[in-house]
């Protein structure tokens, strides 16, 4: 009767636990859906953005270096990369920004491959310093083509044209904000699949030990060129969505270089690497940290080193090793 009992027990309370997780999911998805609607406000619409945005980046580079233990220090230029090629595609070819997103995936993940062929069989510092080389290249290579680019001179970028009766007009920032959600929520949904897979679980063998994985005969080279070349592409279409939805691209280290390759890596090590979901509640409160010390100007990245450091060496795990706190 004890069995039977323990039994009967045990699968009612797996049963609360879904039930409790999916209603954690259903109020987090309520928050970030109404919240701006309900405010009104210009101004939290766009930090909303910005924090679902950068938090979209940091989860995707947590894609790289949380499951793979790939640093990429260059990670800016190819943000410079995808924005700029779907700006450049509508301005020279007419091509539309919608086909542009997925435009800008595909010449990022082209990059991403390159730049894997070069260096993957890197490790470490000299990995790093190699990715970290290639973003800057593509940053000044825009900033010296000012014929095709504009280079320093600011390239103006059209918004998205309007579809099934939605207006993408600047200033429109609500339906912005939406579309991003529907990005973000295919891009997650994407990443959370992959992870889960036998394709996750040679990720994060990659991670622990290279030559272990490799004694089992998995293609260590193999496994970190998918992830370089799908984390680039999906770090491409965001870019995309990035360049319409700001109105001009100028590629300055601040906007393309290192601060905001610090800022994003900043944003996964507080959310949690090897999470993917730690880098979106992570990305409100870094934005929301950034936008309050917005007069400190440039001492901004000194806090954000801080903070980085303090996560480094106090709390490993990031905002996920809190979530039990939290709930």
């Amino acid at each position: 009767m004890r069995q039977e009992s323990g039994g009967t027990r045990r699968p009612s309370f797996l049963r609360a636990l879904t039930v409790w997780r999916a209603a954690k999911i259903a109020v987090l998805v309520a928050l970030l859906i109404l919240v701006p609607y309900v405010s009104d406000s210009a101004f939290i619409t766009t930090v909303f953005i910005s924090a679902v945005m950068f938090g979209l980046f940091a989860a995707i580079y947590d894609l790289m270096i949380g499951y793979a233990g790939l640093i990429n220090f260059g990670y800016a230029g190819f943000i410079a990369a995808g924005a700029y090629t779907s700006a450049l595609a509508w301005l020279h070819f007419g091509v539309s920004p919608w086909l542009g997103l997925l435009l800008a995936g595909f010449v990022c993940a082209a990059i991403g491959f390159f730049t894997g062929l070069v260096s993957l069989r890197l490790r470490g510092l000299y990995l790093a310093l190699m990715t970290f080389f290639i973003g800057e290249a593509i940053r000044f290579t825009i900033s010296n083509t000012p014929d095709y680019t504009r280079g320093m001179l600011g390239l103006n970028v059209a918004p998205f044209p309007s579809i099934f009766g939605i207006d993408f007009s600047r200033g429109n920032y609500l339906n912005y904000y939406y579309l991003l959600l529907v990005i973000g929520a295919v891009i997650m949904t994407f990443m959370t699949a992959l992870v889960n897979s036998k394709y996750g679980l040679a990720f994060q063998a990659l991670r622990e030990d290279p030559l272990a994985t490799e004694s089992l005969g998995i293609s260590t080279t193999r496994y970190k060129l998918l992830n370089f070349t799908i984390a680039s592409f999906l770090t491409g279409i965001v870019a995309g969505f990035y360049a319409h939805y700001l109105g001009i691209l100028s590629p300055t280290p601040q906007e393309f270089g290192v601060p905001r390759t610090v800022e994003i890596l900043t944003i996964t090590y507080v959310g949690g690497r090897g999470t993917l979901w730690g880098s979106l509640f992570s990305g409100f409160l870094l934005i929301g940290f950034q936008e309050y010390f917005r007069a400190l100007g440039a001492w901004r990245l000194v806090l954000f080193g801080c903070l980085l450091i303090f996560v480094m060496l106090y709390a490993r795990r990031g905002l996920a090793g809190l979530k039990k706190y939290v709930w």
